[in-house]
């Protein structure tokens, strides 16, 4: 099976067996692709190129064994087609096959929080997961991801004969609404920037960054914005200020940052009935996950008036393996195999 995890900054393919990620599966330990390298994606101009590179350097290890391929994208992919979110490349499925004469059908295009989303199967019972709430985290029932990155991806996970399916969705591009007159004045702080204000304003890197600006206006010391840091490369200064305290703005900017992320977590878990778990995902959660262990994370999702005490019965964990929706696009090659 051929997988690929494709972003705008890189993108990883990986060469997998069938049976080793069965036994990983059932054996409850991490997959291990047979091959798998990581590319440049702005170094290329489409992904063919990217295929053509990699299956050229491990012919040997296809062995003459047909493909069957599925890429995790991020964009959202329609009759297995996408324009990608991050990248100047359009992505079809059936291109693919024809350019490597593979069989019709035998490629796959997935939204990257889907492949994330079939990767949970992989990993929730082997070391891949870290849960702020373990309590009924092996219980089947509906779950829900959320994964704050360079944007804010979401998932509803169907419970399925004890495996999670993962549907797409475009949640990240809801209205946010404020929770306290903090979080108010914070809304009105982003009117002034933009005309609609989404999760995904606040729940991602730039995001990190508009709060940043909220907490940081008016501060009278200098803040991080005065150090003449590239724009892009200051989510991460505020994230590592936070944790160290090199710097007064931050901490509170990463504590409102998990209070709203606590908040969507909350939501998503209401609208789907998610009694098997809420997992977060992305390049934040597991950079702040000390941080979001000493917060009050769990309570902050809980607080839904009525429907407390069934929030405070959802596991809820972080997904460590930055390889995870790799691995969950070459399960879900496995699943579409042919017996």
């Amino acid at each position: 099976m051929l997988a690929g995890d494709i972003g705008g900054t890189k993108t990883a393919l990986g060469l997998f067996s069938p049976e080793d990620l069965q036994k990983s599966i059932h054996s409850r330990s991490l997959p291990q692709a047979r091959v798998s390298e990581r590319y440049p994606s702005q170094e290329f101009s489409g992904l063919i190129p990217i295929v053509e590179t990699f299956l050229k350097k491990n012919r040997s290890i296809l062995n003459g064994y047909p493909i069957w391929a599925t890429f995790g994208v991020a964009g959202p992919v329609l009759e297995n087609r996408c324009q990608t979110t991050n990248l100047p490349w359009v992505i079809e499925g059936e291109v693919l096959e024809k350019n490597f004469g593979w069989k019709k059908g035998t490629v796959h295009l997935v939204n990257d929080l889907v492949a994330m989303g079939w990767g949970i199967n992989v990993v929730r019972s082997s070391g891949g997961v870290h849960w702020l709430r373990a309590e009924g985290s092996d219980k089947r029932g509906n779950a829900v991801l959320v994964a704050p990155g360079t944007g804010l991806g979401e998932a509803l996970l169907e419970e399925d004969h004890g495996s999670l399916r993962p549907w797409p969705s475009e949640g990240g591009h809801t209205d946010w609404a404020p929770f306290n007159p903090e979080q108010v004045r914070l809304l009105q702080f982003l009117w002034t920037q933009f005309d609609h204000v989404s999760s995904e304003r606040l729940l991602s890197g730039p995001g990190l960054l508009n709060i940043y600006r909220f907490v940081s206006q008016g501060f009278p010391a200098p803040t991080l914005l005065d150090r003449g840091i590239p724009e892009e490369h200051l989510p991460e200064h505020i994230t590592q200020a936070a944790l160290d305290g090199t710097d007064p703005c931050s901490p509170p900017t990463l504590g409102l940052f998990v209070e709203i992320l606590a908040q969507e977590a909350g939501n998503m878990a209401l609208k789907a009935l998610a009694t098997g778990g809420v997992f977060l995902g992305g390049g934040i959660p597991v950079k702040i996950l000390t941080f979001l262990k000493e917060s009050s994370f769990l309570e902050r999702m809980a607080q839904k008036g009525r429907y407390r005490e069934l929030l405070d019965t959802i596991p809820v964990g972080v997904l460590l393996q930055e390889e995870t929706p790799l691995w969950g696009a070459a399960y879900e090659a496995m699943l579409r195999m042919p017996v």
